[in-house]
């Protein structure tokens, strides 16, 4: 295989209100168990790619605690590496200036120090199961410069708002790059992932900071196609989803519960990779009672759980009863207490208020630490 390194793109990450306020959506909790990063840090793996460099936008914090000792997604610890990149003067200057061009100039060092042929650049809030290896071997067919990776969607009047939608040609050429919005069903999404040779993407970062230092890659990339570059596109057709609001977040969360929906996701043969934590595995009192839920390992049910997805160390008490909600690593649901269409934050506890019902046209939040 072709030498690959790559990139998990946070930059121009949506922003999810509330559950973002303090982390980037790519360490916010997945499914009980996962962070979004860990789903495209595992196809990176599954891919071959053990050089990964990670470009950080905003609250660096909450990814390197994630990440840990960053052991858990290299397949070659000898030769491989994952490093977060984060451009400090780029978030000192303001949100206009740190972009991921300015992130991948300051640290050019992870491309100096790889072999790399070739760069692979992927984001963190498009979920699905993706192998970058037909693709690079599709890019290196075609004799490309650059690839960009796009989905047909028939969605696109009420999915993937504001993401950029690709024309392509039918030679298999992007001509032209728009905004999705919302006006036709039919649209083909670019998935913001990107297979470019080291040799251009060199020179596209020394290019971009002559045309504008506001640029990000992708307006850059869009110039280009403007001023007719060639650029090759390559149709994905799998799972995908966007998880750009708080509405999607809860929706695509739970049609995961569907056996036949998660298997697009979660196969067999491609194992999506997370932070392992020692904790024992979830405990079922006499009087729990769950149904169509995800369970992590670590919570301790004494209650009754319906449709709803728990993180690690979740407590719920007897005669408590949630259904329909998203609960965080260590949060009480406290003795006779009801939590319905509700996301409660981290170590938050519900002890006080006898429920909170929210509605599936409009989620109720608990922040984190909150006891209420």
């Amino acid at each position: 295989m072709a030498k690959i390194v790559g990139y998990l793109n946070l930059h121009q990450s949506p922003e999810l209100g509330p559950l973002t306020a303090k982390r980037t959506i790519a360490s916010t909790s997945f499914l009980g168990r996962y962070a979004f990063m860990d789903i495209m840090l595992s196809n990176f793996t599954n891919s071959g790619i053990d050089r990964v460099g990670i470009l950080v936008n905003q609250h660096p914090r909450s990814i390197s605690k994630h990440l840990g000792s960053r052991n858990t997604w290299n397949v070659n610890t000898k030769i491989g590496f994952e490093v977060t990149a984060y451009n400090e003067n780029g978030v000192k200057r303001g949100s206009g200036y740190n972009t991921d061009i300015a992130n991948l100039i300051t640290n050019n060092w992870i491309l100096r120090q790889s072999e790399a042929e070739y760069v692979v650049i992927a984001p963190s809030h498009f979920v699905c199961s993706i192998d970058f290896r037909p693709i690079v071997d599709e890019h290196i067919k075609n004799k490309a410069e650059i690839t960009m990776v796009y989905k047909a969607s028939t969605n696109a009047n009420s999915e993937f708002i504001d993401r950029d939608v690709l024309t392509v040609s039918p030679e298999g050429r992007v001509i032209n790059v728009d905004r999705n919005r919302g006006a036709h069903t039919e649209a083909n999404i670019s998935m913001e992932t990107f297979v470019i040779n080291r040799a251009k993407f060199e020179s596209l970062l020394i290019e971009a900071g002559k045309i504008s230092p506001f640029f990000q890659l992708d307006d850059l990339l869009a110039f280009k196609i403007g001023g007719g570059e060639c650029i090759h596109a390559y149709q994905y057709s799998g799972y995908l989803r966007c998880f750009d609001t708080v509405r999607h977040y809860f929706d695509y969360s739970f049609e995961l519960l569907d056996i036949k929906v998660r298997r697009q996701l979660f196969k067999p043969d491609w194992p999506i990779y997370t932070v392992t934590h020692d904790t024992p595995p979830a405990k079922y009192g006499a009087g729990a009672d769950v149904k169509h839920s995800f369970i992590a390992n670590g919570c301790l049910i004494e209650g009754a759980v319906y449709s709803s997805i728990l993180s690690r160390g979740v407590h719920v008490q007897a005669g408590a009863s949630v259904d329909n909600s998203i609960i965080f690593t260590d949060s009480v649901i406290g003795r006779n207490k009801k939590v319905s269409y509700t996301i409660v934050d981290k170590e938050a506890k519900v002890t006080r208020v006898s429920e909170i019902i929210g509605h599936e046209t409009e989620i109720s939040y608990i922040s984190q630490g909150d006891e209420v």
